[in-house]
């Protein structure tokens, strides 16, 4: 078994799963680019492209609720949320 941190196996997970299924998409905050706060998303950008590595703005509800809308329609949304005391604003989905 490979040794590796825990940043580089999400990493490989994501893009193993976005080769598989072209319903996957990676949304949040930094995630493009920048590849994430902790470099979780690192590369995904350059291998899959600004449509399915998409940036969004500073507002979690709004990451969460536009995950929720694509998952509704046949797509595998991953939300990535850069801390954890800031899922809570996910919760305001009316």
């Amino acid at each position: 078994m490979a040794k590796m941190t825990m940043v580089q196996a999400l990493n490989l997970a994501l893009r193993q799963e976005m080769e598989k299924d072209d319903r996957v998409i990676v949304l949040g905050e930094d995630v493009g680019r920048d590849g994430g706060v902790f470099r979780v998303t690192e590369g995904l950008i350059d291998q899959f492209g600004e449509h399915r590595v998409v940036d969004t703005p500073l507002a979690e509800s709004g990451i969460a609720g536009m995950s929720i809308g694509m998952a509704i329609y046949g797509l595998r949304p991953v939300c990535e949320i850069q801390f954890s005391g800031f899922s809570y604003f996910c919760m305001h989905q009316n």
